[in-house]
């Protein structure tokens, strides 16, 4: 256990230099960074924004109808 007041030594890290995301995220990986998503992935997503547009079009359209519902 540390003292109070004593002073912690610095954590060593495995890199003695920061990493520079250009090594890890390189521009030609970036190019075909869409090839690499799915297309079951793609059409799911499509499917998920779909009906949150139909579920906010049917809020606006029939909320009024649907007040003295929830009132009761």
């Amino acid at each position: 256990m540390c003292e109070r007041g004593a002073r912690r030594r610095p954590v060593s890290t495995p890199h003695p230099r920061p990493l520079r995301l250009s090594r890890i995220f390189r521009p030609e990986d970036a190019q075909h960074l869409e090839e690499k998503i799915p297309f079951r992935r793609k059409v799911a997503w499509g499917l998920v924004w779909v009906g949150v547009v139909i579920g906010i079009a049917l809020y606006f359209t029939y909320a009024r109808l649907l007040t003295p519902l929830l009132a009761s």
